[in-house]
């Protein structure tokens, strides 16, 4: 059964607590791996590795909503959520080590036969962890709540990722900066540390869920679900376009930063203005959503991350602070945009439920999810293949004229036109506050009903 009541801080705490493990691992994925690790440091061109992180995200196209029905369907003392993650977390630990620490001359099966075992044992943690969460509570605001503290520790995990590559390499080693290479098998230490420690803290604390549905979904109903809900099928093609607009970015910008705008020695700086400006205003979008519904704050925030991306194409070569402060507003924007699909797909499970009388939780959270990382895989391809439009093949050339023009056009202008997109699609998203609660009165009438 779900919880009406209004969880406690430290339970919400502990429930986010493995989702900063997870997302420390984001960061060497999205932002480092592809243009910056595997390229020059392994010896792959650009293009394979662009392309090695596109057929992982086809491979997650079965793997996520396989893992989110096969929790739907799991029935367990130790709760059909939690005994997946603590399943997955063995493979995501083991596998991320040799992921992040690749022999030179490494080749592209190599990188794609283990990016395909991390994936498996991610997912294994990620979807049951998302889906135990829109199942803590059936109100409107509440599931905003709980996306609010899970998706500000997925912020805390961008800052990991910056802040324990700083503090070992930068205070504790005393090296004036700290290489690629260096950041990624420094977060990769944490994670693999974290991740079990935290997931325990939050087994300990949170209490698991049971489905409360009429029936256990049949295998048919699970892409049935693209068909019938409609409120569903809209968010998760606004979301896919918008995380590949993110996506899109996060492949350019060490280019961008690096190359284009010479502060390649203020990366850390850069990631770090991101992730605490994240995690400051990330909360602020919970009151904004309860105000003016969760479907208008999510397009408000794409308009400031769209103002931000723009901004980029304009800032000259070595002014930090005006990076920093594009980089802050980015990130003010992301928050609203990892918060409230989330929530948004909590409210659109009722909605499928009402329809068909299964509870699929598993199985949107886990289309969801596909879209996400879908949208950020895809986006690293269709950066770094615009960027290779224009003459760019490495972090490592001096940019020629149109190289730079392609740069900054692919780190500002490009996301920022993919945003309008989500802006315009989200705008008249049928389930606000008013209809939820119809949905839900219907709902709770007819759990009580005699069968």
């Amino acid at each position: 059964m779900v919880s009406a009541e209004r969880l406690s801080a430290a339970k919400l705490i502990a429930y986010a607590a493995p989702t900063v493990a997870l997302q420390t691992m984001l960061v060497p994925l999205y932002n480092f791996l592809p243009p910056t690790y595997y390229a020059p440091d392994v010896g792959m061109s650009a293009a394979t590795v662009g392309l090695m992180f596109a057929l992982g995200r086809i491979w997650e196209a079965v793997t996520d909503p396989l893992i989110g029905a096969l929790s739907d369907r799991t029935r367990s003392r130790f709760g059909r959520r939690r005994l997946w993650m603590m399943l997955g977390t063995p493979i995501a630990v083991f596998s991320s080590w040799y992921l992040l620490h690749p022999p030179a001359g490494a080749s592209a099966a190599y990188l794609l036969g283990w990016m395909i075992v991390f994936y498996l044992g991610w997912t294994m943690v990620f979807i049951p962890h998302q889906t135990w969460g829109s199942e803590l509570a059936t109100d409107y605001h509440e599931r905003t709540r709980i996306a609010g503290y899970r998706e500000t520790g997925a912020f805390v995990g961008y800052l990991c990722a910056t802040l324990v590559p700083i503090g070992y390499w930068v205070w504790f080693k005393g090296l004036p900066f700290a290489s690629y290479g260096q950041i990624v098998q420094a977060a990769g230490v944490f994670f693999m540390i974290a991740l079990p420690v935290f997931l325990a803290w939050c087994f300990a604390v949170v209490p698991a869920t049971t489905a409360a549905s009429e029936h256990a979904p049949r295998w048919s109903e699970l892409f049935a679900i693209l068909r019938r809900n409609k409120p569903f099928a809209r968010l998760i093609s606004c979301y896919f376009v918008d995380r590949l607009a993110m996506g899109t970015y996060f492949a350019v910008q060490p280019a961008l930063i690096s190359q284009a705008l010479n502060l390649g020695n203020a990366i850390l700086w850069v990631a770090l203005a991101n992730t605490i400006a994240a995690v400051l205003f990330a909360s602020a979008w919970v009151p904004i959503a309860r105000r003016i519904g969760k479907h208008r704050a999510y397009c408000v925030a794409n308009i400031v991350t769209l103002c931000a991306y723009a901004s980029l194409f304009f800032i000259p070569s070595g002014a930090l602070v005006a990076v920093l402060f594009a980089n802050a507003l980015m990130a003010a924007g992301n928050g609203g945009t990892m918060i409230l699909p989330p929530a948004m797909t909590a409210d659109a499970v009722d909605a499928d439920e009402l329809q068909s009388g299964a509870q699929q939780t598993g199985g949107h959270m886990a289309f969801l999810a596909f879209v996400f990382k879908a949208g950020m895989g895809l986006g690293a391809f269709v950066g770094l293949g615009f960027l290779s439009q224009f003459g760019y093949r490495d972090i490592a050339q001096s940019l020629s004229s149109s190289a730079a023009f392609g740069v900054r056009f692919g780190a500002a202008w490009l996301p920022a036109l993919l945003l309008l997109v989500p802006i315009i699609g989200m705008w008249r998203y049928p389930i606000d506050d008013i209809r939820h609660r119809d949905i839900r009165r219907q709902l709770d009438a007819r759990h009580r009903s005699p069968s």
